[in-house]
C-alpha cells in the first residue's frame, strides 16, 4: 500500500487518529512536526518566531523529503505542508493521503482547548482565532480535497473510529468493527 500521508488543518485529529492507525495497521508513526522539532531542537513557535514563516516552510519541506519511507509508515503532516506544489507532489507520488476534516467552528474551540497550541503553534495571521481559522481553511481547503485519496469528517468519527474508518476504505475487504 505504501506511506498514508494524514492530511488536514490543525486540530483536525492528525496526530491521534494517525497513532491508532499506526497501531491497526502495525506500521511505524511519524508526525512531521515532531520530526522537524526533534531535528532542529526547537519548536516550531520558536522557530518562526526566530527565523519566519519562509524559513520554516523551507525547514518543513526538507523534513517531508527526509523522512524514511521504507515499511511504508502512517505519517501526520503539517497543516500547511500542502502550501508547497513540490509538497503536495510528493505527497501524491509517495503514497496514499487521507485528508481528515471538520468545520472552521469546531476547529476553533478544537484549537483554543489544545494545550500545544500556544506554546508551539505560532498563529498563522493577526486575526482572531475563529476568523484566522474560516481565512486558512478558504486557502487550504481546495489543496487538501486535491489531494486526498480518502476523507474522513473528525466532527463524526473520534480517532480511533476515523482509524478504522481509513482501514475499511484502504482495505474494503478487511472488516473493522467500530468499537
Amino acid at each position: 500500500m505504501g506511506p498514508i500521508f494524514l492530511i488536514g488543518y490543525r486540530c483536525t485529529g492528525k496526530t491521534s487518529t494517525g497513532k491508532y492507525l499506526a497501531d491497526l495497521l502495525n506500521k511505524t508513526f511519524l508526525d512531521t512536526d515532531l520530526v522537524l522539532e526533534s531535528t532542529y531542537g526547537t519548536t516550531i513557535a520558536q522557530m518562526v518566531g526566530r527565523h519566519g514563516w519562509a524559513y520554516f516552510r523551507a525547514k518543513e519541506t526538507e523534513t517531508l523529503m527526509n523522512l524514511d519511507l521504507k515499511n511504508s509508515p502512517v505519517i501526520a503532516t503539517g497543516g500547511g505542508i500542502i502550501l508547497a506544489e513540490e509538497n503536495r507532489q510528493f505527497l501524491k507520488e509517495n503514497g496514499v493521503v487521507v485528508y481528515l476534516y471538520a468545520t472552521a467552528s469546531v476547529l476553533t474551540d478544537r484549537i483554543s482547548k489544545d494545550e500545544n497550541n500556544t506554546d508551539r503553534r505560532p498563529d498563522l495571521t493577526r486575526d482572531s482565532l475563529s476568523l484566522e481559522t474560516e481565512k486558512m481553511l478558504e486557502i487550504r481547503t481546495p489543496l487538501y480535497q486535491e489531494l486526498a485519496g480518502v476523507s474522513i469528517d473528525t466532527e463524526k468519527y473520534t480517532p480511533k473510529a476515523a482509524a478504522l474508518q481509513i482501514k475499511a476504505q484502504l482495505d474494503p475487504g478487511s472488516r473493522s468493527e467500530i468499537s
